[in-house]
């Protein structure tokens, strides 16, 4: 497959193409740009800028307009100041098979708590670190898998133990490995 390097566009084809895509005066800058990078590549003659197009419609709008700022842009000035700023070369005929559609879709796989099924992440040894310390584990024997568990859902309550020989008043919750653990039905 040989690689040919595309001929650049010529002012006066770009000012006939301009002409045709947006008509004599340019209404919208952006939407200008839009068109033009639809077909052609823009880089810059100096500089790094290739086929931006907020600097393709700053280039348009920049054009000397003889009614004045914010008024449309004369289509021929504004072919003139881009073809003295860029090189202009039209995009291949087969440019839509040599892009790829963007965005790609990703598969990504998640690993999840059995037990609280709230603790997701994609590194599995993350997970089976939080399942050896996970509230809802009932192998752990901790307080919120216990019959004996006063949740706090309500103001006046606190988070519990309501067995008569449950912990001191200053145990830290919750317990885990608690010998009066009980399992909930």
């Amino acid at each position: 497959m040989a690689f040919t390097i595309p001929a650049v566009v010529t002012e006066p084809e770009l000012t006939t193409w301009l002409v045709e895509a947006v008509g004599e005066h340019v209404q919208s800058d952006y939407e200008a740009a839009r068109l033009l990078l639809a077909t052609f590549d823009l880089a810059a003659k100096e500089g790094s800028s290739l086929n931006n197009p907020h600097e393709i419609a700053n280039h348009i709008a920049s054009t000397p307009s003889s009614i004045g700022p914010w008024g449309p842009v004369d289509t021929a000035a504004a072919a003139s100041l881009l073809h003295d700023t860029y090189w202009i070369t039209r995009k291949p005929a087969d440019y839509a098979q040599r892009i790829i559609d963007l965005p790609m879709p990703v598969i990504v796989s998640r690993h999840q708590c059995p037990f609280c099924r709230r603790f997701t992440r994609a590194d599995l040894r993350q997970v089976q670190d939080h399942m050896t310390r996970c509230w809802q584990n009932p192998g752990l024997r901790c307080c919120k898998t216990c019959v004996h568990h006063q949740d706090g859902s309500h103001p006046e309550e606190d988070e519990s133990c309501r067995h008569p020989d449950g912990p001191e008043e200053n145990y830290r919750f919750p317990v885990l490995h608690c010998p009066l653990w009980k399992k909930e039905n």
